[in-house]
């Protein structure tokens, strides 16, 4: 019996924790003011996956990332996925943003698209993710002596 009843007051001082705990959230997000992007702005999410195309509206692949250089903060190059299929096969070049021209999907108003001079993509180089030394698991070891048997 006593477990019981110490296992419901337990219950509802962790359910008065979270009603608390939510009611602040909310009421703190109302009286936080609303901020929305200005018009003509594209938000990252639309950038990564966008279609790029060559100048004469050929699809040459898709941008897989975006290289922010944390000295200024902006975009300094992308990434662009090529040929493949679902990621296997595709080989990726990297092209300064400044080449890179953003519009309207001609065929889709609420869609945008990258285009970029051929010249500029066949002088691309090709791009190679930095290789840094994954965590292992479990500490590295150094045997300490022979093992005994």
């Amino acid at each position: 019996m006593f477990k019981a009843a110490s296992m419901l007051t337990v219950s509802l001082v962790a359910l008065g924790l979270v009603a608390a705990a939510s009611a602040q959230t909310t009421s703190g997000e109302k009286s936080r003011q609303a901020w929305a992007p200005p018009s003509g702005v594209v938000e990252s999410h639309r950038l990564i996956g966008m279609k790029v195309r060559n100048t004469q509206g050929k699809d040459i692949g898709e941008i897989d990332q975006l290289i922010i250089d944390p000295a200024d903060g902006k975009v300094s190059h992308i990434v662009v996925g090529q040929g493949g299929m679902l990621g296997l096969g595709e080989h990726k070049v990297v092209l300064d943003w400044s080449d890179l021209k953003l519009q309207a999907d001609p065929g889709h108003r609420s869609r945008w698209v990258a285009m970029v001079d051929q010249t500029k993509l066949d002088a691309a180089p090709r791009y190679e993710a930095r290789r840094e030394g994954a965590p292992a698991a479990s500490p590295a070891t150094t045997p300490s002596g022979p093992r005994k048997p």
